[in-house]
């Protein structure tokens, strides 16, 4: 396997259209019919500027709790209409109102903007709890793969700033570790190619030594920064190549106390973006979790 490469910005943006391009095609391959969108396109006036989201069961007149949700698709690629269909679903079984994110992509805007523009997200549904009729002490946050990323880098820097109270995480088979070369990590068949997981990771910074940064590898955290952590759902899939970090922190998470629930499921990194009994028993814990620590003081 070739060294790793240190590229520069052109050349990141070059690797970064190449792959949407290509996973464009095979989009349009697979002959799936767009649904029309189940969520209500919103633009939050953030302290960033106005943010997308796709939001869900807002016309509820009760102040329920939210659930903040970010998508997946390395950094660079997806947007908040991938996990349509599933926010839906949640918002319905877990009684929650939800934002479902649209955070602007690397390579373009590169660590720490995405992380960013969801956190200001939630800062503002906090802010503003009786303009949307949520419950600003009853807030969630989660994503998928890049989304679990940025989720778990959220707690981190609230944790310093305390300006909202996040009371559970879900993390679906996250990247957390950007700083260790993909080669070096296990590779079972089906899982991320090593080539792609290198324009994932410095498309969202390129620096290397800079992405031990906890906020950019959570792997990287203290022990201190992470017994603060909320109680937490971590799913990992055992044909990725992203399992062990996974796995890693969750077992760091237990070592300082915080409540974890795992399952490690025999499928491929992205599992629960497909139909499955795999996939509907990952949402069925996303909803568990999500109600049984933001309705427990109802």
């Amino acid at each position: 396997m070739p060294k790793e490469k240190q590229w520069n910005r052109y050349q990141l943006k070059e690797k970064a259209a190449r792959v949407r391009y290509w996973m464009s095609v095979l989009d349009k391959l697979s002959f799936r019919k767009k649904k029309p969108l189940l969520g209500t396109e919103m633009f939050l006036p953030t302290v960033l500027g106005d943010k997308r989201v796709l939001a869900y069961n807002m016309n509820n007149p009760r102040d329920l709790p939210l659930y903040i949700n970010m998508h997946g698709g390395g950094f660079i690629m997806g947007d908040a209409d991938m996990d349509d269909p599933f926010m839906a679903k949640i918002a319905e079984k877990a009684n929650v109102k939800i934002f479902n994110v649209d955070y602007q992509l690397a390579p373009e805007a590169p660590h720490p903007k995405a992380l960013y523009d969801c956190y200001a997200i939630a800062k503002y549904a906090n802010e503003y709890p009786e303009d949307l009729r949520i419950d600003p002490d009853n807030i969630a946050i989660g994503g998928q793969s890049a989304g679990g990323n940025l989720s778990a880098a959220a707690c981190l820097i609230n944790r310093d700033l305390k300006q909202f109270n996040i009371k559970c995480l879900v993390m679906n088979y996250p990247p957390l570790d950007l700083y260790t070369d993909a080669s070096l990590k296990p590779s079972p068949r089906g899982s991320i190619p090593v080539f792609l997981s290198r324009i994932f990771d410095a498309c969202y910074c390129n620096e290397k030594d800079n992405r031990k940064d906890p906020s950019i590898s959570p792997i990287f955290a203290t022990d201190k920064q992470l017994r603060d952590f909320p109680p937490t759902l971590i799913t990992t899939a055992a044909f990725d190549s992203l399992c062990e970090e996974g796995e890693e922190f969750r077992d760091r998470l237990m070592e300082v106390g915080v409540e974890v629930t795992h399952k490690r499921f025999r499928a491929k990194h992205g599992f629960n973006l497909k139909p499955g009994a795999d996939a509907d028993e990952s949402w069925q814990m996303v909803i568990d979790h999500l109600k049984k620590h933001l309705f427990s003081e109802y």
